[in-house]
């Protein structure tokens, strides 16, 4: 005994009315990535690979759709070499945890130090920006009572409002500049150590963000990835290399240091000091910069 349920779908089966069902596929890469040769997204198909002796082999291909030049003549990379150059990318911004670990302890410690002065430039600016308006106020109270005349009241008006208006831009200015520089050179620090390493053991989810997090211009031509690092992760492309140089250069007795011996020589390369405030003019001068900042876990 069957149901009817299972009576019509054996009978749409047997008279073939049966519709195939759409398999969907999830591509870490589409949709992020162009064509060097003529500018049309870059878009993936699984293929299956029948061997004499059994065995099946399923791959992942990227290749352009031709949309904007269908004689477009590239050819296809698979997803493994792909992959390969995304994470070889990675390795160019990467540092050692312990090294991620005492520039953002150093970072935190200097930016204390310098609170209290940022806070007094700021204490000054609010100062004068009061005074200025209060002259406003004066000047209104000086053209009501009829000492002055409407074109001196104008004339010295419109200085006035000029410089209230400088000083309200530098107080927006000077408050940007500090907001969350700290917090986002921490997301930067922890990207640059663990970006290739969650690549490497992420899903395709993961693959895509930490992708899309690198940068603008992405190109495939002629097998090869391009990539136009954003500005941050040009600081650490820029770093990375010397960095990672010491760090190799620790390494045979770094399982016999502590921690504290490793930031002493850290703190000793003049390799850092350019490496911190170059971090902190970036972020601080591009304050909407799309920074990578999803969590990472430890």
């Amino acid at each position: 005994m069957v149901t009817r349920k299972e009576f019509e779908r054996v009978r749409e089966i047997i008279e073939g009315k049966s519709k195939p069902r759409a398999i969907s596929h999830n591509f870490a890469f589409t949709g992020l990535i162009r064509c060097g040769e003529c500018g049309a997204m870059i878009t993936a198909e699984k293929k299956t690979k029948h061997q004499k002796n059994g065995n099946v082999h399923k791959y992942t291909y990227y290749h352009c759709t031709k949309r904007k030049d269908p004689d477009c003549e590239q050819g296809s990379i698979d997803r493994k070499n792909l992959e390969k150059q995304i994470k070889r990318i990675l390795g160019t911004i990467e540092i050692p945890a312990e090294f991620r670990e005492w520039a953002v302890k150093c970072i935190k410690e200097e930016n204390k130090k310098e609170s209290q002065c940022r806070n007094q430039v700021l204490d000054s600016q609010q100062q004068t920006y009061k005074s200025c308006i209060n002259k406003i106020d004066a000047l209104i109270d000086m053209r009501a009572n009829g000492e002055i005349t409407e074109n001196e009241f104008l004339r010295r008006k419109t200085g006035l409002n000029e410089e209230k208006f400088r000083l309200e831009d530098l107080l927006k200015d000077t408050g940007r500049r500090i907001d969350n520089w700290v917090e986002r050179a921490e997301s930067l620090f922890l990207f640059a150590e663990r970006a290739r390493y969650m690549f490497k053991k992420g899903g395709w989810e993961a693959k895509r963000q930490i992708l899309s997090c690198l940068g603008s211009n992405l190109l495939l031509e002629d097998g090869k990835l391009s990539v136009s690092l954003q500005k941050p992760l040009l600081l650490m492309e820029k770093y990375a290399g010397g960095v990672q140089a010491l760090y190799e250069r620790l390494e045979p007795t770094k399982n016999g240091l502590k921690q504290w011996q490793l930031e002493v020589s850290y703190s000793k390369n003049p390799l850092w000091g350019g490496l911190r405030d170059d971090v902190r003019t970036c972020l601080m001068d591009n304050p909407t910069i799309i920074l990578p900042v999803f969590s990472i876990p430890a």
